[in-house]
């Protein structure tokens, strides 16, 4: 059975329209089989944007593992003056993507296949948001989430949410390895919001 986090070509289609609607900021965003919560708009992806929304947002953004963009299409049409990078291993979730930037006239937002940071052209970023590929396993979303220390600018901040029961609180361990500073600031809904500062 593909995964999200698998290119499966064969696989068959079932566009569904899915709407976001958070803090006067709405979204429509299609979603297809073999993406990532192809059914309903993720919860724990709801629960990093509305942390993300009581902290400061500029420059440049990245969204690691979009899926078709939940994240980072919400934050550029959130905050128009941003520039948004967004990348996924998954193909048909970027061609998603892409189909969602132009359903929601989003201007400032650019999409790409990669699986990791090296392949995307710009390599710093003001914030980085990751909803982990958790189902990938630890040695696919860890090095995800240690490596965009590298591509953060001075001052830059990652933020991610992990289940309590994915294993929030060792991911978060694992995070304080790599960075000067992690914070846990959200605890809702069985979902955990970190920030880790370079």
């Amino acid at each position: 059975m593909s995964q999200y986090f698998d290119n499966d070509p064969s696989l068959n289609h079932q566009i569904k329209t899915l709407e976001l609607s958070l803090s006067g900021t709405n979204l429509v965003l299609l979603s297809d089989k073999g993406v990532f919560s192809n059914r309903e708009i993720d919860e724990g992806s709801v629960v990093l944007l509305k942390t993300v929304l009581k902290s400061e947002v500029s420059g440049h953004i990245l969204d690691v593992g979009c899926g078709y963009g939940t994240l980072g299409l919400y934050l550029a049409k959130r905050y128009s003056d941003t520039k948004v990078t967004l990348f996924d291993v998954n193909e048909r979730a970027v061609t998603l993507t892409t189909e969602n930037i132009l359903k929601n006239n989003i201007t400032n937002a650019h999409v790409y296949v990669a699986n990791n940071y090296q392949a995307l052209p710009k390599h710093s970023f003001d914030l980085i948001v990751i909803n982990p590929p958790i189902r990938a396993g630890k040695d696919v979303y860890y090095p995800l989430l240690s490596a965009a220390k590298d591509y953060l600018t001075d001052g830059g901040k990652l933020m991610f949410v992990i289940r309590k029961s994915h294993g929030a609180k060792s991911a978060a361990k694992y995070v304080g390895e790599h960075y000067s500073r992690v914070e846990q600031l959200t605890k809702d809904a069985g979902f955990y919001v970190y920030v880790a500062f370079k």
